[in-house]
């Protein structure tokens, strides 16, 4: 799901109760860690690209709805429907589509999740390779390296004599999944649709549960559905991707961002992944092993790094504008 990004936060006096933040702070992680669970359940008994079209379908809808109430329109402007048409297959077709399908190859939700968790690692490098792009410190070098380390430990076992054939497929899918999502964040963040953060991820998630449809129909997923696939776990875990996932996650994250640093509301990358690992060994007895727990700690510490690092890089211009006003005094 996509954010806003970071706004300056209130004063300390406007800023709301620690009960209503701590509240905010457990949609997010909960919307966000519990996700793969879901997909993971849902994907038992239905195909993979039609029930990830559906619920990014119908919550881009409703989102849309709601912008259209309070603004009266949703219109893109010039060239807005042109990069949202290609930002929505990055994130949506890449992003959400290939880690269902890749749960659906086999495997496990906690793994899909950790793997997932290199986002943050991918667009530092896309954005070090993109033209006129803002190159690596040497912090955030040594962050990408310990990051790196940490993915080929988490999937080594899995795409070698260790993995089942479906998990060692759905491995290289979720890789390729959070590739393609790094490459629609830098989409969005370079060339958003408009200025409307809520009215682009309306329509992305509208053309992206299209594509995810399309695709689904084009390979024949329709005849793999019936009835009797619509059982209790199924239906709940679809109203959970729909309504705390799609929704009251990505509205919580955003108010977070309305009164708090950006830093600190960002921990959900290495909360999120934590709960999905839990989650997956809890309820369906997902095996955690110990190179699995090394190689996340090692991604999250790399992300970690990266972030200190571009802070810090934010923070160059602004020393430097304070060491001429002083050269000038």
């Amino acid at each position: 799901m996509l954010t806003t990004p970071p706004t300056v936060h209130q004063e300390a006096g406007s800023r709301p109760s620690f009960g209503l933040i701590a509240a905010a702070f457990g949609v997010v992680y909960l919307g966000y860690g519990l996700n793969f669970l879901a997909v993971k359940v849902a994907v038992e008994t239905l195909p993979a690209f039609l029930f990830a079209g559906s619920h990014v379908l119908l919550a881009g809808l409703l989102i849309m709805a709601w912008r259209a109430g309070r603004t009266g329109s949703i219109a893109l402007p010039s060239g807005g429907a042109g990069r949202a048409a290609t930002a929505a297959f990055f994130l949506f077709v890449g992003g959400v589509g290939l880690v269902t399908l890749g749960e659906k190859l086999g495997l496990a939700s906690g793994a899909a999740a950790m793997i997932k968790a290199s986002v943050p690692l991918w667009v530092a490098v896309l954005e070090a390779l993109r033209p006129r792009g803002e190159k690596p410190t040497w912090l955030i070098a040594g962050g990408l390296l310990l990051g790196a380390l940490g993915v080929v430990l988490l999937v080594l076992p899995n795409i070698t004599h260790g993995g089942s054939g479906g998990e060692a497929l759905g491995t290289w899918v979720l890789l390729a999944s959070a590739l393609l999502f790094a490459i629609g964040t830098l989409l969005v963040r370079h060339r958003p649709p408009s200025s409307d953060t809520a009215g682009n991820v309306a329509w992305m998630m509208v053309l992206g549960g299209s594509y995810l449809w399309a695709i689904g129909l084009a390979t024949g997923e329709a005849s793999q559905v019936s009835s009797e696939d619509f059982t209790g776990p199924v239906l709940a875990s679809f109203l959970f991707l729909l309504l705390v996932h799609s929704l009251a996650a990505f509205s919580a994250m955003n108010w977070l961002l309305r009164h708090l640093p950006a830093t600190v509301v960002t921990t959900k990358f290495y909360v999120s992944p934590a709960i999905a690992a839990a989650a997956g060994w809890l309820v369906l007895g997902e095996v955690v092993g110990r190179a699995a727990i090394v190689g996340l700690a090692l991604i999250l510490g790399g992300v970690a790094v990266v972030m200190l690092g571009e802070k810090r890089r934010q923070m160059q211009p602004a020393l430097k504008a304070d060491d001429a006003d002083e050269l000038e005094g």
